[in-house]
């Protein structure tokens, strides 16, 4: 009987012996690199952190996201005229209600005024100024003269907001962007500015980025706006992120909104300490 240890093995099978012991070797070196703890995890955690401080810490929006230019907030009302603003209070329907439009600065003045005959009292005209995308009036109260209140009229050969329905957030249209010489830069104003005054800009609401890509056909604003939603018990919070796509057609400047749910966990608050449950 021969030893085992004096066989001679043919060297083909030698060959494809020490292939597999290679691969079996690459195989674990690959496995090692993926162990456990993970940078996606890591990642994936430090940004659940970030949008759960701007949520309880009340940081609505990031570095170079749109800012009113005003020297006291707290005494500065603004508002839009809307088509309702020329209606008695009692005519008015508020879920048909639209920001008006206009290039004739007589045309906006009169509507301010015309507003400001139906406000609660009478708001006297003290200035008038103008920006690339709106006019504005400047009024007072004479029995509050530290409250300002800013009316505001798009100019129609910027934006046009007909159509829109205002009372729903969600919906898809968000009206039409007319300008000649729209740029990515001038979109991300646009966008930005529409979402300064609606709902979303209040407590438990936070927008973590925003930024605008240019494509052949369009431009595309991205917002990834978070929610928190309070449990008032002991238990931890829901926090949901979603994707606001805003794209904006260059041949025609409509505006269409798409609402996507991107992850979602559980937080919580204790003082300045931030926890995340999941």
């Amino acid at each position: 009987m021969k030893s085992m240890s004096n066989y001679a093995y043919p060297s083909h099978i030698l060959q494809l012996w020490l292939m597999g012991i290679i691969v079996l070797l690459l195989s674990a070196c690959g496995s090692a690199a993926e162990a456990p703890g993970s940078n996606t995890s890591s990642a994936d955690s430090a940004f659940n952190m970030k949008i759960a401080r701007a949520l309880y810490f009340d940081l609505k929006t990031p570095a170079g996201f749109y800012q009113e230019d005003v020297q006291d907030a707290a005494s500065y009302s603004i508002s839009h005229i809307k088509n309702t603003s020329l209606l008695p209070v009692v005519d008015r329907d508020e879920s048909s209600s639209y920001e008006l439009s206009s290039d004739d600065f007589a045309e906006a003045l009169a509507w301010s005024d015309q507003a400001a005959e139906y406000q609660l009292s009478h708001k006297q005209l003290i200035d008038n100024t103008e920006t690339w995308l709106y006019h504005q009036f400047t009024r007072f109260d004479p029995d509050s003269p530290q409250f300002i209140h800013l009316h505001r009229v798009f100019k129609s050969s910027m934006l046009d907001r007909n159509g829109v329905i205002r009372s729903d957030e969600d919906s898809s249209y968000k009206g039409r962007i007319t300008m000649l010489d729209m740029t990515a830069e001038k979109v991300k104003f646009i966008i930005e500015y529409l979402w300064t005054f609606t709902l979303s800009n209040n407590f438990s609401n936070a927008v973590v980025e925003s930024y605008t890509i240019e494509t052949d056909s369009a431009f595309v604003h991205i917002m990834e706006q978070a929610r928190l939603d309070l449990s008032h018990s002991e238990s931890c919070d829901q926090v949901k992120l979603f994707e606001m796509r805003y794209t904006v057609a260059k041949d025609s400047g409509f505006i269409w909104k798409e609402k996507v749910l991107m992850r979602e966990f559980s937080a919580k608050r204790i003082g300045d300490y931030l926890e995340i449950c999941d």
